[in-house]
């Protein structure tokens, strides 16, 4: 990949306090295209580091274990000398896992841990600032990306998530619509409201600090409009799946009457759980199946009397979701608030149909590769299900077609689209007279407007 015109090399840091693929697939574009400076990170596995030889020879069984969950923070494209590596947050984060009884300690533990990471980041911006800073969700509102602003430096946010005032109105419903399953919106993860607060008005300060939003799906980009961002200060770039990983089975089986249904994810309320559990129990009927794969809450709840005829798979490695996808006849994925998820794309790879929301963020176009619902509509999912299980030749045509789209949707096609977005802002950025940031209308409007006070 060639270098944009007129953009320096080695000219941008990207920070992503976890091991999600897009941060990782944006570094492998930028790192192909001559313009990584610098990664900053949670853990990042480098296998040939004195740590991990010590590991193999002292302890090869262990490490072998290991080795599976290991490969998610590597990726044999992101040199490891451009990484900064920060296995504190990892354990904050097992820390914060285990204060869940105790709101307060955890709520302080996780403020802890995002500033103690922005800070970081800042200071590395500091030493020796980019040209460009691309930054993930939550992680440099409080001081990187308003240090950023001071020294003229790009800020580019990839939102992984979608608008949080959407996410404010589902949450008001949820409570009023789907009291039991409430509890359960997040899955096992409590619940604070304080804290999501929080976690809300940072998300809202990423988004009047940043110069370029790129968004996972058009569904997004439509909700920040409407709330007053404007489009030139968008760009969407959907997601993909590693095509080579994903793949149909060489040979589906015979029509037999058969069809497996897959949900893949958290098993919660906000990717429409009692919905789907809803729908299933119109149309299970014998040779049918709804297989749930991901944790399942430790407290099922109402979810207790609802699973006959569903095979909770439970949390897989990620090696073995492939084949776990491909085996599958249709992919089901009701969610009620999502950046884009991954998993649809992966889907769409193992050549499944989809019945999808608008608010899954996929690339799924209805009568396509799949069929789009209504979130929270339990009869139109219910008939969706019920078309594509009484149809195999409407799921075969569909199928090839999903496959289809995968491809045009692969990762080099996401780290070109990265890097150019990028490249623009630098170049945009670099103009005499261009404002360090955002526009100077968006950015002279208070905190409160963004969060429709």
């Amino acid at each position: 990949m060639d270098v944009p015109a007129r953009t320096n090399r080695e000219s941008v840091v990207v920070a992503c306090p976890d091991a999600r693929p897009p941060a990782y697939q944006a570094v492998v574009g930028l790192h192909r295209s001559g313009m990584l400076k610098r990664f900053m990170t949670s853990y990042y596995h480098d296998p040939d580091s004195l740590g991990a030889n010590l590991a193999r020879k002292l302890a090869p069984s262990a490490y072998d274990r290991f080795r599976r969950v290991l490969a998610r923070r590597h990726d044999d494209e992101i040199p490891a000398g451009r990484v900064a590596s920060t296995p504190a947050v990892d354990l904050s984060l097992r820390v914060e896992s285990r204060l869940s009884g105790r709101p307060g300690l955890r709520r302080a533990a996780a403020r802890a841990r995002t500033t103690w990471f922005d800070r970081r980041l800042a200071r590395e911006l500091a030493s020796a600032p980019p040209e460009a800073l691309l930054v993930f969700s939550d992680v440099g509102s409080g001081v990187a990306m308003p240090l950023c602003r001071r020294k003229g430096v790009a800020t580019v946010l990839s939102m992984v998530h979608g608008d949080v005032r959407e996410e404010a109105r589902l949450l008001e419903a949820e409570e009023a619509l789907a009291p039991d399953f409430f509890p359960l919106y997040l899955g096992d993860a409590s619940l604070d409201r304080e804290e999501m607060d929080w976690l809300h008005a940072r998300r809202l300060r990423d988004l009047e600090l940043a110069d370029l939003i790129l968004v996972p799906s058009e569904h997004i980009a439509g909700t920040l409009e409407r709330e007053g961002i404007p489009r030139d200060r968008l760009r969407v770039i959907p997601y993909a799946a590693d095509c080579r990983r994903f793949r149909p089975l060489s040979g589906r089986r015979a029509d037999d009457g058969s069809c497996t249904f897959l949900f893949a994810g958290g098993v919660s309320q906000r990717k429409g759980i009692k919905y789907l559990l809803e729908a299933w129990a119109r149309i299970r009927r014998p040779g049918w199946r709804l297989q749930l794969l991901g944790p399942m809450p430790r407290r099922l709840g109402p979810i207790e009397g609802m699973l006959e005829g569903v095979e909770p798979l439970g949390r897989v490695g990620h090696p073995e979701v492939p084949a776990h996808m491909a085996s599958a006849d249709v992919f089901v994925f009701p969610s009620l608030f999502e950046g884009s998820a991954v998993v649809t794309y992966e889907a769409l790879a193992c050549g499944l149909p989809a019945v999808v929301t608008p608010e899954a963020g996929s690339v799924v176009r209805d009568g396509v590769e799949g069929l789009e619902v209504a979130s929270r509509d339990v009869d139109a999912l219910a008939a969706a299900m019920a078309r594509l299980g009484e149809d195999p030749a409407l799921r075969a045509r569909m199928g090839a077609a999903a496959r289809s789209r995968a491809m045009d949707f692969d990762w080099p096609r996401y780290h070109l689209s990265v890097v150019e977005a990028v490249a623009g802002a630098i170049e945009r950025n670099r103009r005499p007279g261009a404002p360090a940031s955002a526009s100077d209308r968006e950015r002279g409007r208070p905190l409160a407007t963004w969060a429709g006070g």
